[in-house]
């Protein structure tokens, strides 16, 4: 009896430890109440993300190209809503690239009539790109020119920038000629009041 007694006892403790552990390992487990599944957020790309379609060239994103025997400078229009304002937009960054072209390879800000969209359409202009642009969930249009000096236009440009610099030397001629003869005018003049005064 007095074995027994003892050995029943020990089996209740074990029993009454191994429910405690139990009881605390579920609390653990279980969710709290403040605690909700969090729902998965989607994907959505911002507003001002470019997305180009697959067939778009890949000399729109060359560097300009000063060393080649052909030099070559691509100009791309921004996105935008109409293909009118896209050409507007053209007409006006051509010229703008052309005359950086030339500061960058002679040191010349050239003047407007360097800059004939003409010329600069009929013998600059090599490739042309007409496309679109994925912008958010915006689809806008898109235009690219690659233009091209070769070494006739580099000389045409050289000419040109010759002549500029002779004419600016020229009317710097002219107009130190034109003060020399307002100078003597002057001084005549005064020598005839002194001499008509003192002759006297």
């Amino acid at each position: 009896m007095r074995t027994l007694f003892p050995a029943a006892s020990a089996c209740f403790v074990v029993a009454f430890v191994a429910s405690i552990g139990l009881a605390e390992s579920s609390i653990e487990s279980a969710p709290e109440r403040g605690d909700e599944p969090k729902r998965a957020e989607l994907s959505v790309a911002p507003m001002d993300h470019v997305t180009y379609p697959d067939d778009r060239p890949a000399w729109i994103e060359t560097e300009p190209d000063l060393q080649s025997p052909v030099h070559r400078w691509v100009v791309t229009t921004s996105g935008s809503e109409t293909m009118e304002l896209c050409e507007a937009e053209l007409e006006v960054l051509k010229p703008a690239a052309v005359a950086l072209y030339i500061k960058e390879t002679t040191g010349w800000v050239c003047d407007d009539a360097m800059l004939d969209p003409q010329w600069i359409e009929d013998e600059l202009v090599e490739r042309r790109y007409v496309g679109t642009l994925q912008m958010g969930d915006r689809t806008l249009h898109e235009i690219a020119v690659e233009l091209t000096f070769d070494a006739e236009d580099r000389k045409r440009i050289r000419r040109a920038m010759n002549n500029s610099v002779v004419g600016e030397r020229m009317r710097a001629t002219a107009g130190l000629l034109a003060l020399g003869l307002i100078g003597l005018c002057l001084s005549g003049g005064v020598l005839g009041v002194f001499s008509r005064r003192y002759g006297a």
